[in-house]
């Protein structure tokens, strides 16, 4: 459960954290030994495909825990088991399988394991999201074991599994995001390798007859502790980058709410006013249109008039004394 893991996680930190020469520092020492057995224990407790999540959070606990003691964990076996499942070359399926179907609450999305213990019941490890970060996890964590072991004279023959596992994965797999993940650890290997071969042709001793595990380290390099939290680092700051930003609201003064009331209140009858001159043109417009057109009347004429010929034959009757002349008399 969630509460065992937590306690490993603590009692590792612990462990970790109280390496040193003192006489409590050798007490919490011989307590390496047992809690790796129980990390192993609850690692292989339950070996299906759904605690795999589970199996890669007890590889980082013994990861942490050899790199803070500086001594040899190897959690190679467990993390290329996962290679081994049968879902990883079996052809993934669609998400929705070319229907919409309703969200359960087992879909999984935005996938990140460091959080979860396990996968969904309904296709566990069948989909593309979930192959593909189960498989960058695994690679991750196995990059972050080759790294820590780089110096450690018996380091080729620590890689040969690997290397041989690796290559046949890379031809029974098609995809090509997968291959190259297992090319960069391959080419990791082959270059730390020939390192170190370079290196323990000086050495007295042979390679089984060293104690020391970072016996090929130079005296500028960090130590596998301090490599280690520059790793945990770098992948914190990549998986930072890659999340989605949330923007935050920004926080405002009981005076700037009032201000901002006020102003809201005054755009909202500026607006409202706006809008009853709009009403009031378009209401004008539509009664305008709604006028009856005034009907022209018709001139009347009186047919008896126009039959009346005698009236054309009267004189006018002018008053006598009225010059009609054009001219004007002096």
């Amino acid at each position: 459960s969630q509460k065992k893991t937590d306690s490993l996680d603590e009692s590792s930190s612990k462990l970790g954290g109280g390496a040193g020469k003192d006489e409590e520092a050798n007490l919490l020492r011989s307590l390496v030994y047992p809690l790796t057995e129980i990390i192993l224990g609850v690692c292989r407790l339950v070996p299906t495909t759904r605690y795999v999540p589970l199996r890669l959070h007890c590889v980082r606990l013994l990861q942490q825990l050899a790199a803070s003691t500086e001594s040899f964990i190897p959690t190679t076996s467990l993390l290329l088991g996962i290679l081994d499942l049968k879902e990883i070359s079996m052809k993934p399926l669609h998400q929705g399988g070319g229907k919409k179907k309703k969200k359960k609450k087992d879909d999984v999305r935005g996938l990140r394991l460091p959080l979860i213990l396990k996968l969904p019941k309904e296709s566990t490890l069948r989909t593309m999201e979930q192959l593909d970060a189960v498989l960058k996890e695994t690679f991750v964590l196995l990059n972050r074991e080759v790294d820590l072991y780089r110096y450690s004279p018996g380091f080729p023959e620590f890689t040969f599994t690997i290397l041989q596992r690796l290559r046949k994965f890379n031809k029974d797999v098609s995809n090509g995001r997968w291959r190259a993940y297992a090319k960069g650890t391959i080419e990791l290997c082959d270059k730390y390798s020939a390192l170190i071969i370079q290196g323990r042709s000086t050495l007295v001793d042979a390679p089984k007859d060293i104690r020391r595990l970072e016996a090929l380290k130079p005296t500028n390099t960090p130590s596998m502790g301090k490599r280690y939290e520059a790793s945990v680092a770098k992948e914190k700051r990549l998986e930072a980058a890659t999340q989605p930003v949330m923007k935050a609201k920004a926080k405002t003064t009981p005076n700037a709410d009032s201000q901002i009331s006020k102003q809201k209140s005054g755009n909202k009858r500026r607006s409202d006013e706006v809008n009853n001159e709009s009403d009031s043109e378009e209401e004008s417009k539509k009664r305008k249109k709604t006028k009856p057109k005034a009907k022209k009347k018709r001139a009347v004429v009186n047919e008896a008039d126009l039959k009346n010929v005698e009236a054309l034959k009267e004189e006018d009757e002018v008053e006598e004394g009225i010059v009609w002349s054009d001219s004007d008399s002096d």
